[in-house]
């Protein structure tokens, strides 16, 4: 797995490890019920403590996750993570678990595709599976629509409990293969 220095370059962003300095930045655009709905383990309301909790959590090197923090002109505007998970009710597939968001202010640029695409580049340079998962509540189109550009593929549907939400909701499964995403790149 990568190490927490991580650092990857795209043509407009940075991908780097979380620091301390990011807490206010990643509260302010992460404390708003429009980025946080679509995603399933945050707690709601998101408090500024949450988000130190969050990068202090990650500031050490771990095998089983690497996160990166999503840059554009030195700022701070969303994050992502691939997680090592077993298999369970929500995850179908042992192996790498990619999440991710960005902040309101900076969708519809073709950001999140860009840095998604960027980190998956560098996760599969750096790992030996041969396949990432991933997945989306199923009415967030958007976030689907990326993981679609990038390669992955539905593979089943399951009720997931959301945090924010304090509900199960109907969740879609993706994977992504090394050979799908290595022809959506090209």
């Amino acid at each position: 797995m990568p190490s927490a220095a991580i650092d990857i370059r795209t043509a407009r962003l940075q991908l780097r490890a979380p620091r301390a300095s990011d807490a206010e930045r990643l509260h302010q655009l992460f404390a708003n019920w429009e980025v946080i709905r679509w995603l399933d383990s945050p707690p709601w309301p998101y408090r500024l403590e949450h988000a130190h909790e969050f990068i202090a959590a990650r500031q050490q090197p771990s095998r089983n996750c690497v996160t990166a923090a999503i840059v554009l002109d030195g700022g701070l505007i969303g994050m992502m993570d691939a997680a090592l998970k077993g298999r369970s009710a929500m995850q179908r597939e042992a192996g790498y678990h990619i999440g991710y968001w960005i902040g309101e202010p900076f969708w519809r640029r073709g950001y999140m595709s860009e840095a998604a695409r960027g980190f998956l580049a560098h996760l599969f340079s750096t790992i030996p599976d041969g396949a990432m998962y991933s997945g989306a509540f199923s009415d967030n189109l958007a976030s689907l629509r990326v993981q679609e550009k990038l390669g992955f593929e539905r593979c089943g549907e399951a009720m997931s409990f959301s945090n924010p939400h304090q509900k199960e909701m109907p969740h879609s499964h993706t994977v992504l293969t090394r050979v799908r995403f290595a022809a959506a790149a090209g």
